[in-house]
Formats: C-alpha cells, sequence, structure tokens
C-alpha cells in the first residue's frame, strides 16, 4: 500500500464524548502497515471519507440517511439495529484490534471504486443542510423551503489573511471556474469589501493578527442577510474553536491547517455548489 495514501477523514455519528474519545485515541495510533486515520471534530466542514455510525441509536441513523453517503464513503455500523441497511456492521463491544483490518478492507474497496469511475466520472456532494436537525427532522419544511429560495450571492471568495500566499492558491485552484478572490488583512477591509461585493464564501484565517474571527463572521452574516453566503474558520491545532459561539454567529464550520487540495477543492466545490 503506497505511502502517500492520504490520512482517511472519519465522521463519527451517535456516540457519546467517552466512545469519541476512544475512537480518536485508538484510531489516531501510527501504522507500519495500512491505512492512517484521523476523525473529524465536531464543526468541521471537511468532507469525511467514511463514517463510523452507533448503530443503536435512531437519531445517528436518521442523520445518516439524511446525509445519503455516496458510493465512495463507506458505512460501518456499530451495534445492532432492527433496520436493514446495506452496510458493513460490528458488533459490541468494539474489537479495537479487529476495527483496523475493517475499516481498511472498506476503504481499499474504497479506492477500488474511485480508480474504477475515473477522475471524469460525477461524483455526488451532499446537500448541506443549514439548520440542526433533532432526530427525525421535526423542521417546518417551509423553513428548508425558504433557505432553497435564498439568492446566491455572486462577489466570489474572500481570504482574510495577513499574507497574499493562500489567496493566490485558493485563485489559481479556481481560475477554471471563474471565481475572483479577493484578500483582506483586517475587519475593517474585510467589511468594506464584503458590502461592495456580497462574497459567496469567506475563509477567515483565524491566525490573522487583531482580528476576533467570531465578531467578524457575525458582522459578515449580518451585513449579507437575506442572501446565501458562508464562512469557514481556518485553524491551526492550538485554536480552540467554540461551537457554540459559532453556531451563534452562523459559521458554517472549520478547516484544520495546513489544507491539502484535494480537501481545499471538495469544500470550495462544496460551498459553492459547483459540478464535480
Amino acid at each position: 500500500m503506497s505511502q502517500k495514501t492520504p490520512t482517511i477523514a472519519i465522521r463519527l455519528l451517535g456516540f457519546s464524548p467517552k466512545e469519541e474519545e476512544t475512537f480518536f485515541a485508538v484510531l489516531a495510533v501510527a501504522r507500519e502497515k495500512g491505512y492512517s486515520y484521523s476523525c473529524l471534530k465536531p464543526g468541521s466542514v471537511q468532507d469525511p471519507d467514511l463514517f463510523i455510525v452507533n448503530a443503536e441509536q435512531l437519531s445517528a441513523l436518521a442523520t445518516l440517511s439524511d446525509l445519503n453517503p455516496g458510493d465512495v464513503q463507506p458505512v460501518l455500523l456499530i451495534g445492532k439495529t432492527d433496520v436493514e441497511l446495506p452496510y458493513q456492521t460490528m458488533s459490541k463491544p468494539i474489537r479495537w484490534r479487529k476495527i483496523f483490518n475493517v475499516l481498511d478492507d472498506l476503504v481499499s474497496r474504497r479506492e477500488l471504486l474511485l480508480t474504477t469511475l475515473g477522475a471524469n466520472t460525477p461524483l455526488s456532494v451532499q446537500e448541506r443542510r443549514r439548520a440542526k436537525r433533532l432526530d427525525f427532522d421535526l423542521t417546518d419544511p417551509g423553513v428548508y423551503e425558504r433557505m432553497r429560495k435564498q439568492p446566491v450571492a455572486k462577489g466570489g471568495i474572500l481570504v482574510i489573511d495577513k499574507d497574499t500566499q493562500f489567496r493566490e492558491y485558493v485563485a489559481a485552484v479556481m481560475d477554471p471556474y471563474g471565481y475572483t478572490v479577493t484578500l483582506a488583512s483586517d475587519e475593517r477591509s474585510a467589511l468594506l469589501l464584503d458590502r461592495n461585493n456580497q462574497h459567496a464564501l469567506t475563509l477567515i484565517n483565524t491566525s490573522t493578527p487583531n482580528i476576533d474571527p467570531y465578531r467578524l463572521c457575525d458582522a459578515l452574516k449580518k451585513q449579507n442577510d437575506g442572501l446565501k453566503t458562508s464562512v469557514i474558520m481556518l485553524i491551526d491545532k492550538s485554536f480552540e474553536y467554540q461551537s457554540g459561539l459559532a453556531e451563534r454567529v452562523k459559521c458554517a464550520g472549520f478547516l484544520v491547517k495546513p489544507l491539502s487540495r484535494r480537501v481545499l477543492v471538495r469544500t470550495l466545490k462544496k460551498y459553492l455548489l459547483l459540478a464535480n
């Protein structure tokens, strides 16, 4: 197996905080052979390569159904369920030594499928849900209908960073799609540029000096009230992402730096609703 294989990103659904801690610790162990794995933290907008789901939590199964993972996003169910689902299953208690073999097998089949499909074959992208679901979705369908009818902001991408290197990188990635990528280095200029351009997507590097990313996100969202816009924070491992505060200011979530081109491209396509 190639050493260049990227780390497989896993989304956990339906587990307790203690169980999640165990998954994080076990799957983060360095391996001499096989794939490397990491669990996505709550708030991460990175697309998972694979789901691990607590099959005994009905709300987790409902969320999985809502996400509708495609063929290239395998699912591993942990525990028993009365619902018949077309996914690999492991019983409880979890045999941690065996889980790597099961995951490796799922990912190997995924890689084979990706190779078979080829680079030019369109792959489905999950529809982003802007409102948090509660078990079975009891939200008034009219709420989602109004969201769909919101006009999409047309101002391209705004990058808030202290230098131009990342902006140039994003601009190069988006050049085939005709999107403009603008740079701001402080909150005042970011708000002024956004007022004039109404950006569809804003990427805030949280290490940019003299900015409060939550305050800036709140101001940007209020400034674009009524438009479909998204704000994503770019964080490093030392930054403590506050999920509750981020939700209050309507931040879409975060990505962990440094970003691979693969993660960046998939995220930009998803939030700008571009074809694959």
